[in-house]
């Protein structure tokens, strides 16, 4: 399975998922930031940033619009 099919399963499955969990999940099925940046691109995947009583956090999320 390529890296593309991969990220659109685990998106599709799982919704919104923390983008640091997705790169190291990604890492752990052997795919790179490279390949993981490209699906992502490819696949249109939407991201946000979340604040916490109005402040930026370090949490961003990737998901798939439907």
């Amino acid at each position: 399975m390529n890296c593309e099919k991969w990220l659109e399963i685990l998106l599709q499955t799982e919704g919104t998922v923390l983008r640091d969990d997705v790169r190291e999940r990604a890492l752990k099925n052997g795919f790179t930031r490279k390949e993981l940046k490209t699906a992502r691109k490819n696949l249109g995947v939407k991201t946000f940033h979340q604040t916490a009583d109005g402040e930026s956090t370090e949490n961003w999320f990737w998901y798939l619009e439907v």
